[in-house]
């Protein structure tokens, strides 16, 4: 088998509304679907789908609010990110960390979302 991309990835959110405003205002994901237990947003070329415990469709074993970590890149100087962040009065768990992935240099910041998904906003150094 071989695989060719993540089509999307599935959270579990207990507060749509919240969802809703954290993606698509504070990080400015285009909104693809909004139904009364789910939402899905645009993340780059693939999709992230939002779900509430009471979503009766196919789900994982044991679906958690707030268990999943995630990392997005930055288009934006995380300086930049940064100051929107704060215009949101989104809290920044951690950063900015400096580290090394796949031998290339980066700085990241980590924030949760409304549910307490740890993101992770990185940017890679030139």
């Amino acid at each position: 088998m071989r695989v060719q991309d993540i089509d999307h990835l599935e959270l579990t959110v207990d507060d749509l509304e919240q969802t809703m405003r954290f993606y698509h205002e504070v990080l400015d994901l285009p909104i693809l679907f909004e139904g009364e237990t789910n939402m899905i947003f645009q993340l780059g070329k693939q999709k992230l789908i939002c779900k509430t415990p009471a979503d009766d469709s196919l789900q994982a074993v044991n679906p958690t609010v707030g268990s999943t970590t995630f990392s997005i890149l930055a288009k934006d100087s995380l300086a930049t990110v940064e100051k929107h962040l704060a215009n949101y009065f989104v809290d920044i768990v951690a950063g900015p960390v400096e580290s090394e992935f796949a031998k290339k240099k980066t700085t990241s910041l980590y924030v949760n979302d409304p549910a307490g998904n740890l993101i992770e906003i990185r940017e890679y150094h030139k």
